[in-house]
């Protein structure tokens, strides 16, 4: 009887390893490719693994950098099909070696075209390491494309308990699978992704956050008192169209400053809400040196602004001439309510 293969045991990254990994992370990475440096990284990290299979490290970053290799020759070349098939093997043989760690099996569940492959990588990703967010959101997409939408969901909960959405990238990828779950009946299930990424934009201006939401069906989601289908409607106005704002801003650019203020007071008049209508006027008043009108301004913004939020935002920010030239009470008030809030 043939003896069973020992387990993998990775290497710690030996000298050479560590400096083919910092031409790696120079040149290799998408954001940064260089192509002469990633060539020089790749025949680094090929002779590592060649002297030392147990580097896992390094092995990884081999494959990754082959695949982006690919991807900078002609699209349907024989060159890029081999650096694919290449990167792809590189991980292959890692997942066959059974390596104790997600990141192979991540990698390659990216790269492959077969979704039940995809589905049986990722699986064993997120059993290696039950807190790999990205690993538990393609899982709950793989799940979701099946028509598997419990389990579909169970793995999306945890992602959003490893990784709330931080950025504005990371809220449009959670609205996206809202909104497919809308789209298969599940509303219930839609509106609690979309309450997650109200929660985790509470930092967010009111504007931003509209403009997050902004196209977003509200009303199945009202129909079932979802919470932040009523929070969405109130700011609504906040990211309604401002033609007069665009059309003020050509204007400023031709050179024509009075006619651009007039079409600025024409759109806080149509909607008081937006505060960019009030920020350009007050910057164009001060622009021409008429510190009490951007100060009148902006003491009307203050005036019919209701949310402490927002306020308070647009307090720590206002320019300081603007300031001294509003009414010290308003100043000592909005310096007393927003003294103690957290930005």
């Amino acid at each position: 009887m043939p003896a069973l293969p020992s387990p993998y045991v990775p290497a710690a990254p030996s000298a050479a390893a560590l400096e083919a990994l910092r031409l790696f992370q120079a040149g290799c990475l998408s954001e940064t490719y260089d192509d002469a440096l990633c060539g020089q990284a790749v025949r680094q990290l090929e002779a590592v693994v060649r002297d030392d299979p147990r580097q896992l490290d390094a092995r990884l970053a081999l494959a990754e950098a082959v695949w982006n290799q690919a991807f900078r020759q002609p699209d349907g070349s024989a060159e890029r099909a081999r650096l694919r098939q290449r990167s792809l093997a590189l991980y292959q043989q890692l997942v066959d070696q059974g390596v104790q760690d997600p990141r192979p099996y991540y990698g390659l569940s990216g790269l492959t075209r077969d979704p039940d492959t995809r589905l049986r990588l990722l699986r064993r990703a997120v059993a290696l390491e039950p807190k790999h967010p990205d690993a538990h959101k393609d899982l709950a997409w793989s799940l979701l494309e099946r028509g598997q939408v419990d389990e579909a969901m169970r793995e999306y909960r945890l992602h959003l308990s490893l990784h709330p959405a931080r950025e504005r990238a990371d809220a449009f990828e959670d609205l996206r699978f809202a909104k497919k779950l809308g789209e298969l009946g599940h509303v219930r299930e839609a509106a609690e992704v979309y309450d997650a990424v109200w929660d985790a934009t509470r930092d967010e201006s009111r504007a931003q956050r509209c403009q997050i939401f902004k196209t977003v069906d509200l009303d199945p989601y009202e129909r079932i008192g979802a919470r932040f289908a009523q929070r969405v409607r109130e700011i609504r106005a906040a990211c309604a169209d401002t033609p007069r704002l665009e059309h003020a801003q050509e204007l400023e650019r031709q050179g024509q400053d009075d006619a651009a203020v007039q079409e600025l007071e024409r759109q806080i008049q149509e909607n008081p809400v937006p505060v960019e209508p009030y920020l350009e006027l007050e910057r164009l008043h001060q622009k021409q040196g008429r510190m009490a009108e951007a100060a009148a301004v902006m003491t009307r913004y203050f005036q019919q602004e209701k949310n402490p939020a927002e306020r308070c935002r647009h307090f720590r920010t206002l320019s300081p001439g603007t300031a001294r030239a509003m009414d010290p009470g308003l100043i000592n008030e909005l310096d007393r309510a927003c003294r103690t809030r957290q930005p």
